[in-house]
C-alpha cells in the first residue's frame, strides 16, 4: 500500500453503492466498516503516558513513535489486499482530533471523501429500514440519535474549520443521476486516474449489519430512490432538516 484514503460522510447517503463502484477498479481497495482508527488511536494515545517511558525516556518514545505506528498502518493493510490505493471505511475519520492524528503520523492532510445528502431524504431512508424491522421511531429522536448526530456534528465542524480542504463531499443525487461525472471527480479529488465504471452495484457489507436488516441492501442497478419525503414528513419538517443542510447554505 502507497496511498492511504478515507472515506466517511453521512448515513444513508450512499457510502455502500460508492464503495461497492470503486471496489470495481483493480487498483482501488475499500474496506468495509473498518476497525482501523480504533486500532491507531489505541496505540497512538499511548505514547504519550509516562507510565511507559521506562528506560528509553521521552526522547526515544518520541523517535520510535511515528515509526511503530506506520509500521502498524502497513502491516494492517497488507493483511487485506495487495493494492497500492487503499480506501478506509469510517465516518469517525472526517473529526477534527482524528484528521490531526493522521497528519501527525502520515505527514500530509489526509484525504476524506465525504457521501451527502437532504437530511429529509436521510430520515425517509431510514424510517423505511425501521418499518421493515418492525421498529417505531420518532424523527426527532433519529435526528438526535448516534446513528446521524455524531457523524453530523463532526463534518459540520470539520467542514466549517481550517481542515476542509480536507473533506471531497459527494452528493447522494449527483452520484445516481451523474455517475459517471461524480466518480471522476472523485479520483480527480485522490489525484488517480480515472475508470470506467459500470453502473452495476453489489454490496460490500453483511446483509444483517447493525441488527438492521436491508441496511446495506443495493439495487442491481444504480438508480433514485422514488419514495417522496411527504409520504413520511410535513413541509414544515422538511423545511426545518433541510433548513440544516450547512454544506448548501
Amino acid at each position: 500500500m502507497n496511498n492511504l484514503f478515507l472515506l466517511g460522510g453521512l448515513p444513508r447517503s450512499g457510502i455502500t453503492v460508492l464503495s461497492s463502484l470503486l471496489n470495481q477498479n483493480p487498483n482501488l481497495y475499500v474496506t468495509t466498516t473498518s476497525p482501523f482508527i480504533e486500532i491507531l488511536w489505541r496505540n497512538y494515545s499511548i505514547w504519550d503516558d509516562s507510565d511507559y517511558e521506562g528506560e528509553l525516556g521521552t526522547d526515544k518514545m518520541q523517535n520510535l513513535k511515528i515509526p511503530f505506528l506506520e509500521n502498524i498502518t502497513k502491516s494492517f493493510y497488507s493483511e487485506l489486499t495487495k493494492v497500492e490505493n487503499v480506501i478506509d471505511k469510517r465516518r469517525q475519520w472526517q473529526g477534527i482530533t482524528n484528521i490531526e492524528m493522521y497528519k501527525e503520523i502520515y505527514g500530509e492532510l489526509p484525504k476524506i471523501i465525504c457521501p451527502v445528502r437532504s437530511i429529509d431524504e436521510i430520515i425517509v431512508s431510514y424510517m423505511k429500514i425501521f418499518e421493515s424491522n418492525g421498529i417505531e421511531w420518532d424523527y426527532d429522536k433519529l435526528m438526535k440519535n448516534n446513528r446521524f448526530e455524531t457523524p453530523f456534528n463532526q463534518l459540520k465542524e470539520t467542514f466549517e474549520s481550517e481542515y476542509a480542504e480536507c473533506l471531497h463531499l459527494v452528493e447522494y443525487n449527483d452520484l445516481v443521476d451523474n455517475s459517471q461525472k461524480t466518480l471522476e471527480g472523485i479520483y480527480n479529488f485522490l489525484g488517480l486516474p480515472s475508470f470506467n465504471h459500470s453502473l452495476n452495484t453489489k454490496a460490500t457489507e453483511k446483509e444483517s449489519d447493525h441488527g438492521l436488516v436491508g441496511l446495506h441492501t443495493l439495487r442491481p442497478v444504480l438508480g433514485r430512490n422514488t419514495t417522496k419525503s411527504k409520504s413520511y414528513l410535513t413541509d414544515v419538517q422538511i423545511d426545518k432538516y433541510n433548513k440544516q443542510i450547512f454544506w448548501r447554505n
